[in-house]
């Protein structure tokens, strides 16, 4: 009776283990030091991407001036004060999020060949959000 009842139990366990995986399809990514994630397309990755924020200490959006339409595919650049290139993406949705060590950083975002750069300090125990607003065309 006891092999029989984990019979049942086991595939209703693994196709779980499924479900949940496709609510939460983040992929987190790590180059060199520096771990991120970027999504935010529909309402649930929107809401998995605000579960695991504060697991992050760099929080970037990305939209359009005016309407604040969520941009997506945009080549982004962080760099540490030196000039040295730390993460090199095209974001999967209008929302990137990373873990860097304190520090000044600068944060270059590129959307249909227009270049936007900013500067982001991080400290030990605060996030820093920065957003990235291009004009309509």
């Amino acid at each position: 009776m006891k092999k029989l009842r984990y019979t049942l139990i086991l595939p209703c366990f693994l196709f779980s283990l499924y479900a949940f995986a496709d609510e939460y399809p983040l992929n987190p990514q790590t180059q060199g030091d520096v771990t991120f994630v970027s999504g935010g397309i529909g309402e649930d990755e929107r809401n998995a991407m605000k579960t695991i924020k504060g697991d992050y200490n760099l929080n970037l959006l990305f939209a359009a001036k005016g309407s604040g339409e969520f941009a997506a595919d945009l080549n982004v650049r962080i760099a540490d004060a030196k000039g040295n290139v730390l993460v090199e993406t095209v974001t999967d949705g209008p929302y990137l999020f990373a873990r860097l060590k304190p520090g000044n950083y600068i944060v270059t975002a590129e959307k249909d060949g227009k270049v936007m750069r900013q500067k982001a300090r991080i400290g030990n125990n605060r996030a820093t959000s920065l957003s990235f607003y291009w004009p309509q065309e």
